[in-house]
């Protein structure tokens, strides 16, 4: 399930990219890169107001919207590696069954723009609605006119009952199935921040877990870490990856080509399978079964890597890379690392890592910060 998920949402924003910008997604075009601490103006450190995240089983973070007039609340996953509101409508049926649904009837501020919209995977349709613009409140800032889909099917892994009512996207524009502004953009545009900046702190501890809008949280973080580095590729949050490292070592050599997305609706850190097989390869007991990699519980820990960006060494520890057990009483746990055909030198950078800093993303600026997580 891991890996269908996360390679279906990058076919379709691959080529979402390709319909709304008329060229395909390259890793060749990247930006210089900063020095550590070098910015266009202004800073990243502020205050904004926060929603508090809940986490489902460590591998997606959640929390609340409000839509329409009257407003009605919504659950929603966050998502920085796609750019689309999504809801289930109450013509949704079984697929939607545990999930409070969209009414647009109910709302004098919709806007039904008669635009169906099909989000494909592969050879097969897994989720299709209609577009509708409509009101949505994040952290006290309404979005006027936001574009949402309202499906009525919804894809599998939203069908669970236990899973969110729907997906928010903080991804650019170019990437979105409905060639609309995403939702922060949008709040961007409308001129209700005091910053264009949203930051995220991920954690499987109370209290811990938070997306701030409009600013950064300095109590959550330790300012002087703060690492920044250009988006080399507007599209997704893609940065330069300097250096992938096991216990000091290089098992990957990087060129200066290696890209990284960083995508908190991912769980893992993700790669070439060429790649993941050189990392693997002295690790006794590891194995993988499609492209899922496990190694014995009682050493997993050893294996977690280092990532280097602009500059600075950031480790994963070895909590965050050990995903549990791959079944109830097994002695083998998933690895937090795993192999993705047809990547290239992409890494997708998910929640394996992103636990482990506090991520703030400046969308004025088009950079990406990092920071050490106060303790």
């Amino acid at each position: 399930m891991y890996f269908l998920t996360f390679t279906s949402k990058y076919d379709v924003t691959s080529r979402n990219y390709v319909l709304n910008t008329g060229s395909p997604h390259s890793l060749s075009n990247r930006g210089p890169p900063y020095k550590l601490g070098e910015r266009s103006t202004g800073s990243l450190t502020g205050d904004g107001n926060s929603v508090s995240l809940k986490n489902q089983s460590a591998t997606l973070w959640y929390g609340s919207i409000a839509v329409g007039e009257p407003p009605e609340s919504f659950t929603v996953q966050i998502d920085t590696g796609s750019a689309d509101l999504l809801l289930s409508s109450v013509r949704c049926g079984i697929s939607c069954a545990g999930h409070r649904r969209y009414n647009a009837t109910s709302s004098s501020t919709s806007l039904d723009l008669s635009t169906p919209f099909v989000v494909k995977y592969g050879n097969r349709t897994e989720m299709g609605g209609d577009e509708y613009t409509d009101v949505v409140e994040l952290a006290g800032h309404k979005a006027i006119n936001q574009t949402l889909g309202a499906a009525d099917t919804y894809y599998p892994d939203f069908a669970a009952s236990n899973a969110p009512d729907g997906l928010v996207g903080f991804a650019f524009r170019e990437i979105s199935s409905y060639g609309a502004t995403p939702l922060f953009q949008t709040l961007v545009d409308n001129h209700v921040l005091r910053m264009n900046v949203f930051a995220i702190s991920l954690s499987t501890q109370k209290d811990k877990s938070e997306l701030r809008i409009g600013g950064s949280n300095p109590s959550m973080y330790e300012p002087d870490t703060l690492t920044i580095v250009p988006v080399t590729v507007k599209g997704y949050w893609q940065i330069q990856l300097d250096r992938f490292s096991q216990n000091g070592e290089d098992m990957i050599v990087l060129t200066d080509k290696a890209q990284a997305i960083v995508d908190t609706g991912t769980a893992f850190i993700v790669t070439d399978p060429e790649n993941a097989v050189k990392y693997y390869e002295n690790v006794e007991g590891a194995r993988a079964v499609d492209e899922i990699w496990t190694v014995p519980c009682d050493t997993i820990g050893l294996y977690a890597p280092t990532l280097t960006f602009g500059g600075r060494l950031f480790p994963v520890s070895s909590s965050t890379f050990n995903l549990g057990p791959v079944h109830e009483g097994s002695t083998d746990c998933i690895a937090g690392l795993t192999g993705m055909p047809g990547i290239g030198e992409h890494w997708i950078i998910g929640d394996v890592f992103l636990q482990n800093v506090y991520t703030i993303f400046d969308v004025g600026n088009t950079e990406v910060g990092f920071a050490n997580l106060k303790l």
